[in-house]
């Protein structure tokens, strides 16, 4: 029996649902806080309804829905992000999950038609403005640093619009600043718009999505990232203790996506010595705060090294020797 065959004798969830979810797309991209999750109800309908076919329809109805309530709110621009920052990644995702293509390729495929898609719209943008791109740029910096003024948006979190409002400061009064963080701010996120669902996605495997995707159900506990991803790494260290420009620039913006994937690789390894000492609920929930709140860099750091250390590895030998023959 063939996979669609077998699909097709799965029922569909219930259309109330998933027109919830259709709602929930746009609402998280209004949040400040959950933006970067826009993607994941889209892809939940893409890839975690049964049947590919109704999956693929429920998907474009969300992206439809979304943009039609971000042109109603927030104008041409918010109808735009919402299809750059939701829709695209998860449809993209979505279809390489499904056609088994595997996570790192569905993730980069996403990642990079995002990239791309946004440099091409921004290009066009900037061609028909006379303004410079910088004195855009900066107008648009300030527009985000008076929304962190918001008193509301103060008293839900004032530590991180503090620092998010200290961040963004320097850039306002010098907008030359703006090409050595900005590139690197935008690459971290859209990496995270494909990262962040597709991790959840796997985690709670709705209607047997791995199996119907090909993936391991050990995946996050055993995943590795690309080995070759190390010599961008080192280059970009070297560069940014040289501190030789224009290398520096390109090193300092390109860090910050290839850390993000080693910290997750470092959430991995945190993952296979839970599941090794068997530790559930919500005392593998305080570990994963922890280690994403509290120890970032530790994170990361274990998950550069494990190409070298092979933590893993160390723990399982370790078992077998204790284990005798």
């Amino acid at each position: 029996m063939t996979q669609d065959k077998f699909e097709s004798q799965e029922r569909p969830g219930p259309w109330a649902f998933h027109l919830a979810l259709c709602l929930l797309a746009p609402l998280f991209f209004f949040s400040f806080f959950l933006s970067v999750l826009a993607p994941l109800p889209i892809l939940y309908l893409h890839s975690g309804t049964a049947s590919r076919k109704q999956g693929r329809l429920w998907a474009l109805a969300a992206i439809v829905l979304g943009c039609g309530l971000s042109l109603s709110i927030q104008g041409l621009g918010g109808s735009l992000g919402f299809l750059l920052m939701a829709g695209l990644p998860a449809f993209t995702m979505g279809e390489l999950l499904m056609n088994r293509k595997g996570v790192e390729k569905s993730i980069a495929g996403g990642f990079f038609l995002t990239l791309g898609t946004t440099i091409f719209l921004g290009w066009l943008y900037f061609q028909q403005q006379t303004e410079p791109p910088l004195a855009i740029l900066q107008r648009m910096i300030q527009v985000q640093v008076a929304v962190l003024q918001d008193q509301k948006l103060n008293q839900q979190s004032p530590l991180l619009v503090e620092r998010l409002r200290s961040a963004l400061e320097p850039l306002e009064k010098n907008p030359a600043l703006i090409l050595e963080t900005v590139p690197g701010l935008v690459l971290t996120t859209l990496l995270l718009l494909c990262l962040l669902p597709t991790l959840v996605l796997i985690r709670w495997n709705p209607k047997g999505f791995l199996r119907r995707a090909g993936i391991g159900l050990d995946f996050l506990r055993k995943w590795r990232s690309p080995v070759w991803l190390a010599w961008p790494t080192l280059f970009c260290i070297l560069f940014l203790l040289l501190e030789s420009k224009p290398l520096s620039i390109v090193a300092r913006n390109v860090i910050d996506p290839l850390l993000l994937i080693y910290f997750f690789q470092g959430l991995s390894i945190l993952a296979y010595f839970l599941d090794s000492l068997r530790l559930r609920g919500p005392i593998r929930i305080l570990f994963y705060g922890l280690g994403s709140m509290l120890t970032p860099w530790l994170m990361m750091s274990f998950g550069f090294f494990d190409l070298w250390f092979n933590f893993r590895g160390r723990l399982k030998a370790k078992k077998e020797k204790d284990n005798g023959p």
